[in-house]
C-alpha cells in the first residue's frame, strides 16, 4: 500500500461523511472541554489494557505521536487524544483537565487550561507530556512550574519542587489537541494500564484504585478499545474480565490484538479463530496490528515508515498472508483507525437526541435544586436585616390576623374560646327545686330525677363536679347568714356566697384558656423563626431573634394574666346594670322552678285560654298562664326558689359578660400586642440605626457555608450545562 493509501486510510478527509465526523467529534470534544462529561453521559472511546499489553504503543500509532515509556506503569492519569485532519502542518496543544480533587471527590468548576505553548515539533510533545503528567501528579504545585522542567532532573521516588508528598495515580486528565495531515478525525481517552502487582514504596490500594478509574470509563456511552496481546492467554488478561463486566453482551467493545510477531508457536489457529469470532466473539470484532519493536523504537521511525513496516509485516509473515479476506479487512492501524472514527460518529449521531434531553432535564433539575436555596445575601448587609426582620413581622402579624394561608393560630384561639365558653357554663349553680334528695326521687319519673331536675336549671347543660343544692340547702345556707333582717328580707350576703361559689374557678379556667394560645402562639413563633432565619445557624441572629421574642412574649403573657385576674375580681361583689337581662332571666328561671315542684296536671290549653277570657271581661286584663299558677296554694319554699333564681339569673349575666372579656383581653392584650410591636422592638433590638449597625449585620448574616459552597457549584453547573445546551442545539446549523 503506498502513502497515498495509508493516509486515505487514516485521514477520510476528502468526503462529506468525514465532514460530518469532523463536526461530531469537534462537539463532543468541545463538551468535554468544558466539563459537560460532569453531567450527561459524552460518547467516548475508552481504550484499556493490562499493563505491557502494547497499549502505548497502539497509541502511538492511532495519533502518531510518541507516548513517555518509562519501566513500570507509564500512564498514570487518563490522556485524552482529540485528533483532527487538517492539510496544514502538524500542530498540538496539551492542556490539563481537572475534574476531582486531592481527595478524588468530583468539583464542582470542571476546567481545562492550556500546558505549555502550542507544539510544532514533534520531537517536542514526548516531554512536554512527562511535565503535563508530574503537574497531574502533584497538584500542591503550581502547574506553570512544570512547564519548563528538565524532567531528567527528577528522582525517582521524590516529589519535585519541595512538594511533601506525589499522587501515584490520578484522575485528572492530560488533553492532547492534535492535527495534522496524518492525523484521522477521531476522539479517545487513554487510561492507566491495568496492573496485578505495585513496585517497591506504593500503595497496593493503587490496583484497584486503576481498576475503578477503567470502570468509570468503560461505563455507559463508551465504546471499548480492549488491547489484547497474543503474547498472553485471552482468558488471563484482566482488561478482558474487566470490560466483560461492563459489556456483557459485547456489544461495545473492539478488541485489538497486539505483538503479532509473538505468537507463541502453535497458537496461530487460536487467535484466527477470536479473530473469525468463533472465540471471545464481539459484536463489533476484533482487529490485529504490528507495532514497532524495541530496536525500531531506538530508532525513532517516522509514523509513515511505522506504518509500512506494519503492512510489509502482514503481507510476508504467515498465517496473516494467506489468511481469509475476513480477517485482511481487519489488519492494521488505517482499517482500525477509520473504523474507529465511523464508530464513534455513527454513535455520536444516535445519542445526540438523548444527549439534549439529558441535559434540558439536567439544567432544569439543577435549577430547581437553586431555587430551594437561600439567595445569596445582597451588598447591603443592614438593608437585608431589616428586610429579613420586617419579613419575620410582617409574617407574625398575618398569624395573628388569620389572613389567607395564615389561619392556624386564629383557628386555634376561636377553638380555645369555644372551651372556654363551655366550662364557664358548666360552673352555673346545680339547683334543684325539691326539699331533698328523697323528695326528688318520688317526684320525679323513674331515671329521669337528675336529667329533670337540671333541666329545671341550666337547660339540660351539664355540671362540672358540684354539690347539688335542694331547698332545704338553700335555707340552711340563708339561715345561717341572717343578721338584723327583718322576716322575709334574704341576706345580701347569703346570694353573694352562692355567687362567689360558682365563680370560684373562674380565674383557673380563663388562665387555662390564655395558656392554651399563648402555647400556640410561642410554638408557632418559633417556627417562624425557623423558616425566616434557620439559614443563619452559624451566626447569633436566629438565637437573638428567639430571645427577643421570647422577652416579647414574656412579658405581653405577665400583663394578660393580670389583665384577666384585674377583670375577675370586678366580679366581686356581684354586680349588673343589665336589669332587663337580669329580670327577665330571674322569671324564666323562678318559672321553671315553680314548674317543676308543682306535681298537679298543668292548666290545659283550652281551660287557660277560656279562663283568661271570662277573666279579662271582667276587667283583668293582661293576665297570664303564670298568673293563674298564683291561684294555688303558696308554696312553702317560695323564698328559697326565689334565691335560687336570682344566683342563677345574675350568673348567667355574668357568664354572658366573662365569655367575651377574657378572650378579649386574650386577643387585644397578648394577641394584637405581638402583631403590634413584634417590629419595633426588633429594629430597637437589633440596633438598625446605630452607628455599629452595618458591622453588626454582617455578623448577624453569616451564611452557612455549605449552603455558600453548594449555591457556588449549582451555579457553575448551571452556567455549564446552559453552555452545552447552546452547543447541542447549536450544532449543525
Amino acid at each position: 500500500m503506498g502513502d497515498h493509501n495509508i493516509r486515505g486510510a487514516v485521514g477520510i478527509s476528502s468526503s462529506d461523511y468525514a465532514q460530518r465526523t469532523r463536526h461530531l467529534i469537534k462537539l463532543i470534544n468541545e463538551l468535554r472541554g468544558v466539563g459537560a462529561h460532569a453531567d450527561i453521559d459524552l460518547p467516548r472511546i475508552a481504550v484499556i489494557g493490562n499493563q505491557s499489553a502494547g497499549k502505548s504503543s497502539l497509541v502511538e500509532a492511532i495519533s502518531g505521536i510518541t507516548v513517555p515509556r518509562a519501566s513500570g506503569t507509564c500512564t498514570r492519569c487518563p490522556m485524552e487524544c482529540r485528533l483532527q485532519n487538517t492539510a496544514g502542518p502538524w500542530k498540538c496543544q496539551v492542556l490539563l483537565r481537572f475534574e476531582k480533587d486531592e481527595m478524588g471527590q468530583r468539583i464542582s468548576d470542571v476546567h481545562e487550561i492550556k500546558f505549555g505553548p502550542l507544539l510544532t515539533d514533534k520531537s517536542k510533545l514526548e516531554e512536554m507530556l512527562r511535565r503535563a503528567q508530574l503537574a497531574i501528579l502533584n497538584p500542591g504545585v503550581s502547574h506553570a512550574s512544570f512547564v519548563d522542567l528538565d524532567t531528567s532532573t527528577v528522582v525517582p521516588g521524590q516529589p519535585p519542587f519541595g512538594n511533601k508528598q506525589s499522587l501515584q495515580f490520578s484522575s485528572n486528565v492530560v488533553a492532547l489537541d492534535l492535527s495534522g495531515p496524518d492525523s484521522a478525525d477521531l476522539s479517545f481517552i487513554d487510561l492507566p494500564g491495568i496492573i496485578s502487582n505495585v513496585a517497591d514504596g506504593e500503595d497496593r490500594n493503587n490496583i484497584k484504585l486503576v481498576q475503578d478509574l477503567v470502570k468509570d470509563h468503560i461505563k455507559g456511552n463508551s465504546i471499548i478499545l480492549l488491547t489484547l496481546t497474543m503474547r498472553d492467554d485471552l482468558e488471563n488478561q484482566s482488561a478482558a474480565f474487566l470490560a466483560k463486566q461492563a459489556d456483557p453482551e459485547g456489544l461495545r467493545t473492539i478488541g485489538v490484538l497486539t505483538k503479532a510477531d509473538a505468537i507463541v508457536s502453535g497458537e496461530e489457529s487460536t487467535w484466527m479463530d477470536v479473530l473469525l469470532g468463533r472465540r471471545h466473539a464481539l459484536k463489533k470484532g476484533y482487529y490485529v496490528t504490528k507495532q514497532p519493536g524495541p530496536e525500531d523504537l531506538k530508532k525513532k521511525l517516522s509514523f509513515e515508515d511505522s506504518r509500512r513496516r506494519e503492512q510489509e509485516f502482514f503481507a510476508t509473515t504467515e498465517p496473516w498472508k494467506s489468511s481469509a479476506e475476513q480477517v485482511k479487512s481487519r489488519i492494521g492501524i488505517p482499517k482500525l483507525t477509520a473504523e474507529l472514527s465511523r464508530l464513534l460518529s455513527n454513535l455520536i449521531m444516535q445519542t445526540l437526541p438523548k444527549l439534549r434531553e439529558d441535559a434540558r432535564q439536567a439544567l432544569k433539575d439543577t435549577s430547581k435544586e437553586l431555587g430551594l436555596l437561600p439567595p445569596p445575601l445582597p451588598e447591603n448587609p443592614v438593608i437585608e436585616l431589616l428586610r429579613l426582620l420586617t419579613g419575620f413581622s410582617t409574617e407574625v402579624k398575618q398569624w395573628i390576623d388569620g389572613s389567607e394561608g395564615h389561619k392556624d393560630l386564629v383557628q386555634i384561639f376561636n377553638g380555645a374560646s369555644t372551651d372556654f365558653k363551655e366550662v364557664i357554663f358548666r360552673t352555673a349553680p346545680d339547683f334543684r327545686p325539691f326539699k331533698d334528695a328523697d323528695e326528688e326521687n318520688t317526684t320525679l319519673p323513674k331515671n329521669t330525677s337528675g336529667a329533670a331536675s337540671k333541666g329545671a336549671t341550666s337547660d339540660d347543660a351539664e355540671h362540672t363536679p358540684f354539690p347539688p343544692m335542694f331547698l332545704s340547702d338553700v335555707r340552711e345556707y340563708v339561715q345561717r347568714s341572717r343578721g338584723r333582717e327583718l322576716p322575709y328580707n334574704v341576706p345580701f350576703s347569703a346570694k353573694k356566697g352562692l355567687i362567689e361559689a360558682s365563680c370560684a374557678t373562674w380565674e383557673s379556667h380563663a388562665m387555662s384558656f390564655f395558656e392554651v394560645v399563648c402555647q400556640a402562639a410561642t410554638k408557632l413563633l418559633n417556627d417562624t423563626i425557623d423558616d425566616h432565619f434557620g439559614r443563619f445557624a452559624l451566626s447569633p441572629l436566629k438565637d437573638n431573634v428567639k430571645s427577643v421574642v421570647e422577652r416579647q412574649i414574656n412579658h405581653l403573657r405577665e400583663d394578660t394574666r393580670n389583665h384577666i385576674t384585674r377583670c375577675l375580681e370586678l366580679e366581686n361583689p356581684p354586680f349588673t346594670m343589665n336589669t332587663h337581662y337580669f329580670s327577665s332571666s330571674r322569671d324564666k328561671f323562678l318559672s321553671k322552678y315553680r314548674a317543676a315542684r308543682n306535681v298537679k296536671p298543668a292548666f290545659d290549653t283550652y281551660t287557660a285560654s277560656t279562663a283568661l277570657s271570662a277573666l279579662a271581661a271582667l276587667g283583668f286584663q293582661e293576665l297570664s298562664v303564670d298568673d293563674l299558677q298564683k291561684l294555688n296554694k303558696a308554696d312553702e319554699y317560695e323564698e328559697e326558689l326565689s334565691v335560687m333564681a336570682e344566683v342563677s339569673a345574675y350568673c348567667r349575666v355574668a357568664y354572658k359578660r366573662i365569655i367575651d372579656d377574657v378572650p378579649r383581653i386574650v386577643d387585644h392584650g397578648f394577641l394584637q400586642g405581638l402583631a403590634k410591636h413584634i417590629q419595633e422592638t426588633l429594629v430597637e433590638e437589633f440596633g438598625i440605626g446605630s452607628e455599629r449597625a452595618t458591622e453588626r449585620a454582617k455578623i448577624y448574616l453569616a451564611e452557612e457555608p455549605s449552603d455558600v459552597a453548594r449555591r457556588a457549584e449549582l451555579t457553575i453547573k448551571a452556567e455549564r450545562l446552559d453552555e452545552v445546551l447552546k452547543k447541542l442545539f447549536n450544532f449543525g446549523l
